[in-house]
């Protein structure tokens, strides 16, 4: 391996496969190894047409020489196999289960990648769309959702691992899930089951330009979709894997491989070998996973808010990812976590016990979230129920939510461009004024029975956007977010501020504004990274740390020493979390600047 902690694995598609020469191949490793350094690959079987077993066995050769893995893989597309399929409307030829001369087609795909391989992937087409006729016959009277995941399932086992299985018995298939996690009921993805079946999954953590692709993802996703499978399958996600298409400057690509990094994956995949070969994105990429893996071996597991997102469930839909982007640590999770007071250990970057948990319209597919809700706050957990929750339970459960708290909804909107924060003094408050209006969903509240926390409006009409019932032991927050999530980005850092504060887990928080993400670790580490989104600059800001700390360390990334960057930061000032009792705990504050593009870590001592 190039590096100790994650394997640098690229991905080689079959038509591709079947072109290349050995001297070109050999060429193109040399430059490779000398720019990214790659431990591994993943050498394509099937992708609209079978790769030649001539060209397989070059490719393991030349491998072997280099001192590179070589695993298969398979692209669940094929092109038309007789007139007949010409009538299906497939998306990016992606097989019709349905059809037998298709079906026989992937079980042969199957069996041939077994036979040359003892471990293989398969690429993130393996979903279906197709409504033809065969379909449409054999759904009958189900929903397509309920089809879909039944079929995937049915093609999983009787298709892909058994025949492959049959053939080699010891042969490890590995499912990668694609990056958009909100659509895969309606295709077949089928994780919460075919976890059970497969011998490990993978992860997409393609983000591109977020703001020009038809896509539109956040690119914290890159980490926090690495986090949501860890949870999914534990031990055994395998990695994340990103691309440098629709990438506008190098940064875009290389971003995508700090934020998987940050998460810990086993392996960062590059796909594809052809797209990253001569391409000046791909020459930082060694440079920079050398700094990555002096980091990463020196944090400890990631930490952040919880946020529940059941199996085959949409809603709000990267709600966490726009936090992250503002600077929150997230950890979203596929089933509820359940309230613990305490963890191991003591103070900030301890094992983090659960005392909050965050849930979203996406949520409330489960038919027992309210009875859950309610059990992690009378325990005396924090739950964070966001607009679009609320709306929806009232909608739902309005008898159950009612118990919980007084807010209330009749379909209007709020136009805020003023915003009311917590001060610095004991009743210190901040009225800010923003340049444009943010729209939100009015969530009204009676006052004294549900408390607000920050409030937003324009002249003399507020409402809560940030406001909390207690019950039992703990507390229901609801935090209304901008009815458009990217205008997240557009509030102000004072009411950023607020939110991180209510939301950590870890005992950090920043107070800037949006575009730099914080990560979390239970070692007492942390890192800061500031995206390069279009318009970005440098920013400069407080870290504060819940308790008493001196300093902050920087992790070596294996640079030489520089005076800027080997002293350790000394904390400004430290005060009293509660400014009404100066005997409550200690915060410290510490000042941090940081360019577009670069991530720095800490120790807190």
């Amino acid at each position: 391996m190039h590096y100790k902690n994650f394997k640098t694995v690229t991905y080689c598609v079959a038509g591709w496969v079947n072109h290349i020469t050995e001297k070109d191949l050999r060429e193109q490793t040399e430059w490779l190894q000398k720019y990214v350094g790659i431990d591994k690959i993943y050498l394509e079987t099937y992708r609209d047409e079978f790769a030649k077993q001539e060209q397989l066995d070059m490719f393991k050769r030349v491998m072997k020489d280099y001192g590179i893995e070589v695993s298969g893989g398979i692209t669940t597309v094929t092109p038309d196999l007789n007139d007949s399929d010409k009538k299906r409307q497939r998306l990016f030829n992606t097989f019709c289960y349905c059809n037998e001369p298709m079906r026989a087609r992937l079980k042969e795909v199957s069996e041939y990648t077994a036979r040359n391989f003892d471990e293989f992937i398969i690429d993130d087409f393996f979903f279906t769309q197709c409504q033809c006729e065969d379909c449409v016959r054999q759904k009958g009277e189900r929903f397509w959702e309920e089809f879909r995941l039944a079929k995937m399932m049915e093609v999983s086992r009787d298709l892909i691992i058994g025949p492959a299985k049959k053939v080699n018995p010891k042969v490890h298939i590995i499912i990668k899930y694609p990056n958009w996690r909100e659509s895969f009921a309606q295709t077949g993805y089928n994780p919460g089951q075919q976890r059970e079946i497969f011998d490990s999954i993978y992860t997409g953590t393609e983000t591109r330009h977020g703001a020009q692709t038809d896509q539109h993802l956040p690119r914290y996703l890159s980490y926090s979709l690495m986090r949501y499978f860890e949870s999914v399958a534990p031990g055994r996600n395998g990695g994340g894997w990103f691309d440098n298409f629709d990438c506008d400057r190098i940064d875009t690509y290389l971003e995508q491989a700090y934020l998987t990094a940050f998460a810990k994956p086993k392996e960062l995949m590059m796909f594809c070998w052809p797209s990253i070969v001569n391409n000046k994105r791909s020459t930082p990429l060694g440079f920079m996973y050398q700094k990555l893996d002096a980091i990463v071996g020196q944090l400890g597991n990631p930490q952040g808010l919880k946020v529940y997102i059941p199996f085959n469930s949409q809603g709000e839909d990267h709600i966490e990812d726009f936090l992250g982007m503002a600077g929150v640590p997230m950890e979203p999770v596929c089933d509820f976590p359940k309230f613990e007071e305490a963890g191991s250990g003591e103070g900030v970057g301890s094992v983090a016990a659960c005392r909050k948990v965050m849930v979203t319209a996406a949520s409330l597919k489960d038919p027992e979230v309210l009875e859950k809700v309610e059990a992690f706050a009378a325990a005396g957990g924090n739950v964070i129920a966001t607009a679009g929750f609320i709306i929806g339970a009232l909608q739902k459960y309005p008898d159950q939510l009612g118990k919980l708290t007084s807010v209330s909804y009749s379909n209007r909107t709020l136009s805020a461009d003023e915003f009311q924060c917590a001060g610095a003094g004991p009743m210190g408050k901040n009225y800010i004024k923003t340049a444009e209006a943010i729209t939100y969903r009015l969530l009204e509240h009676r006052n004294n029975a549900t408390w607000s926390v920050m409030n937003a409006g324009h002249g003399e009409y507020h409402e809560s956007v940030l406001c909390y019932d207690t019950y039992g032991k703990g507390r229901l927050t609801i935090l209304n977010l901008p009815e458009m999530p990217s205008r997240i980005y557009d509030l102000p850092p004072q009411a950023l501020t607020q939110i991180r504060r209510e939301l950590e887990v870890s005992g950090i928080w920043i107070d800037g504004a949006a575009g730099v993400s914080l990560f979390t670790y239970d070692n007492k580490t942390f890192g800061l990274y500031c995206h390069t989104w279009d318009g970005c600059a440098p920013q400069e800001f407080f870290v504060h740390v819940k308790g008493e700390a001196n300093q902050l360390k920087r992790l070596n990334d294996g640079s030489p020493a520089m005076p800027w960057s080997s002293f350790p930061m000394e904390k400004i000032y430290s005060r009293p979390l509660d400014p009404r009792n100066p005997a409550s705990e200690k915060e410290s504050v510490f000042y941090v600047r940081i360019q577009p593009g670069d991530f720095c870590f800490f120790q807190i001592q």
